[in-house]
């Protein structure tokens, strides 16, 4: 028998205690102002991230999982900016700082980015520049955070090289990005992102667009060097088989919120919300029969300039409740062993 739903308040809402905490963004919203309107691209995230453990954001295009991360570096292009929320870091010193309270130009926040944290981007060909070599941009972060000359900064620079699997790093370290391949430039991207040995890695969809090889051969790299590491591991995907691989915790997000966590095995063989379960609905399965149709998650993403009342994923949910789903915001309830959920179904209130 589950045991009986309830609202998360606030002593529930963290989801593990502030000394095992490395990261915990609670309510964090983030918006965008535009001359056409308000473009409410996170509005109220909450998510715990462990020392050592990788917690996974999924979720479809356009759900925030992007601007989550970069609200974290504070690096969110204008015109979006925080308008509220906490994002609680434990730096290295042991001392805790609110990401969300910092200046995104200052010297505070600009100490802790590439140093305490670093992301890898989403696409490398775009996020390398291509008038520096390789090198130069590795050496470029090593230079600005650790108290090392050039030549110390260049050797360094292909120690992470030959640690990111890059042949002939010494020679590779001169070459521009449009001289590699796409699986060699996510590498190099994954080089600057640890060449100061961070606490916490952000990977914003690493293997997107490298084929099936290369992907599994840039997870298993990631996993080596947080083993290797202790770093903590943010990793942003829609891809549930990568979740399945590499996850200790799940957030899954719709329309810039979480709508459900809790450990990848209860998100996987017991979700809760709607959403959650047409997303795993969604994947091909090995015992299906030839005939069988898949599973179709019906509608997309609402535009954000038209969201809709109550809960926003209603419009294309299976288990819609007809003058409730549709006019009432759902609350966070606990629905088992550490994980919270965004849905009506989970509500005391509708028991």
């Amino acid at each position: 028998m589950q045991p009986t739903p309830t609202k998360l308040d606030s002593a529930a809402d963290a989801m593990i205690s502030a000394d095992e905490s490395l990261l915990a963004v609670k309510d964090l919203k983030t918006h965008f102002f535009t001359d056409e309107g308000v473009v409410k691209a996170v509005d109220g995230v909450n998510l715990s991230l462990k020392r050592g453990k990788t917690l996974c954001v999924v979720g479809e295009s356009g759900c925030g999982k992007s601007v989550t991360a970069r609200s974290i570096l504070r690096i969110v292009p204008a015109p979006g900016r925080i308008v509220s929320g906490e994002i609680s870091f434990q730096q290295r010193n042991g001392a805790m700082i609110d990401l969300a309270q910092t200046n995104p130009k200052g010297r505070e926040i600009r100490q802790i980015r590439g140093r305490e944290i670093s992301m890898i981007f989403q696409e490398p060909m775009s996020s390398l520049s291509p008038v520096h070599t390789i090198g130069s941009q590795i050496m470029e972060a090593i230079l600005l955070h650790l108290p090392v000359t050039r030549q110390e900064a260049r050797k360094r620079a292909v120690s992470m090289l030959e640690l990111v699997g890059i042949p002939r790093a010494s020679e590779q370290l001169d070459s521009y990005s449009f001289e590699l391949s796409g699986g060699m430039r996510q590498r190099a991207m994954i080089a600057i992102a640890l060449a100061c040995e961070p606490q916490l890695l952000i990977a914003d969809e690493p293997t997107t667009a490298l084929d099936v090889t290369t992907q599994a051969n840039i997870l298993d790299l990631i996993r080596d060097l947080q083993q290797a590491s202790g770093m903590s591991v943010l990793f942003i995907t829609h891809d549930l088989g990568v979740v399945a691989e590499i996850a200790d915790e799940v957030v899954v997000m719709y329309l810039g919120r979480d709508v459900e966590s809790g450990p990848v095995d209860a998100i996987f063989h017991d979700p809760k919300h709607p959403y959650t379960r047409a997303l795993l609905q969604s994947i091909p399965r090995y015992d299906s029969r030839d005939r069988d149709r898949l599973y179709s998650l019906k509608g997309t993403v609402p535009h954000p300039f038209d969201r809709p009342s109550g809960c926003p994923f209603h419009p294309r949910c299976d288990e819609f409740i007809h003058e409730r789903c549709n006019t009432v915001d759902p609350d966070r309830y606990a629905a088992g062993t550490a994980e919270s959920v965004r849905c009506l179904l989970y509500s005391p209130d509708e028991d």
